[in-house]
């Protein structure tokens, strides 16, 4: 039985949590305090890791981030480049984030079988 893809998500953030490896970490309360959420995926809907609107700071380590407050990355939306930012209130994003993405798409390169040759050879 295939399980829900939230729970996926849950997986890998929770994971990301742990490892401590994020490239966006969002953080319920100003000043990097409150439950923090780690993050190294797009995220459609923060919803589904009961997130929704809670984000008052964050810290971007790697690479640019838009920051939407629809889900789907719709809304109003804001890039970020890698930084620390102890209030979201002047971005008007505090309490507002509803969906996250990478500003630039990561490539996850392409999969095969080791024993098919690459293409052109």
């Amino acid at each position: 039985m295939k399980r829900p893809a939230t729970t996926s998500l849950f997986t890998l953030c929770t994971l990301a949590s742990v490892a401590g490896a994020a490239d966006l970490t969002l953080y319920t309360d100003g000043d990097f305090q409150g439950r923090p959420l780690n993050v190294v995926i797009d995220l459609r809907q923060l919803g589904s890791l009961n997130f929704n609107d809670r984000a008052s700071s964050l810290v971007i380590e790697k690479g640019a981030w838009v920051l939407c407050t629809e889900e789907d990355f719709g809304g109003s939306c804001v890039t970020l480049e890698a930084g620390k930012y102890g209030s979201l209130r002047e971005l008007g994003l505090d309490d507002a984030i509803t969906s996250v993405r990478r500003r630039d798409e990561v490539s996850l390169g392409v999969f095969r079988d080791p024993e098919t040759p690459p293409p052109g050879n």
